[in-house]
């Protein structure tokens, strides 16, 4: 059985702009799931798109746009999370915002006990989340919450199926230990 190369896809004639328009929310969110604050993610997802619009005549139709997109994303952030970090080692849980989250107003149920609960877990979990090295942390972000499949996450990452299939489990593994020793830390 021999493996033939895949197919090249047609090139899509979007132009930088479409794309940004089509993507900039979703690597937005992206930015904000991988540990940036609102204004650093702003800023994250300009140079993302910056990177977009000079290398887009480079985009071989190999992949889908989007995974092609992703992987130009991932890339872009990773960098801009280490710059952002080189210069403030110290970020508050304060600055992140959820944009997945509708504001308690806008709730169909109102119970400030409940939602106090669910913002505090939610601040454990991002927080635990921030704990994890970054190969584990991108894997969790693009599975979780992304939605998106093993194949994807390995075409994004340019890593083999198995060894995201193995990140996951360890991310997982890790991510639940780090909730653990929060917890405690907040019980004592």
């Amino acid at each position: 059985m021999t493996l033939s190369k895949p197919t090249p896809q047609p090139i899509p004639r979007q132009s930088a702009e479409d794309l940004f328009e089509l993507y900039s929310a979703k690597i937005y969110g992206l930015a904000l799931k991988c540990g940036l604050s609102a204004k650093d993610a702003e800023d994250g997802v300009q140079e993302v798109f910056i990177k977009v619009q000079r290398k887009l005549d480079t985009f071989r139709g190999e992949s889908a746009l989007s995974t092609w997109l992703y992987r130009v994303a991932i890339n872009t952030l990773r960098d801009h999370r280490r710059k952002v970090t080189r210069y403030s080692r110290s970020q508050s849980l304060n600055e992140y915002s959820d944009s997945n989250v509708a504001p308690a107003c806008n709730r169909t149920y109102s119970n400030p006990s409940l939602d106090a609960e669910r913002n505090e877990r939610r601040l454990l979990v991002r927080n635990a989340l921030q704990q994890l090295p970054e190969k584990f942390r991108e894997v969790l972000v693009l599975r979780e919450l992304e939605g998106m499949s093993y194949r994807d996450i390995s075409r994004i990452l340019e890593v083999k199926q198995g060894t995201i299939e193995s990140r996951i489990y360890r991310a997982r593994t890790r991510l639940a230990l780090e909730i653990s020793n929060l917890e405690g830390d907040l019980n004592d």
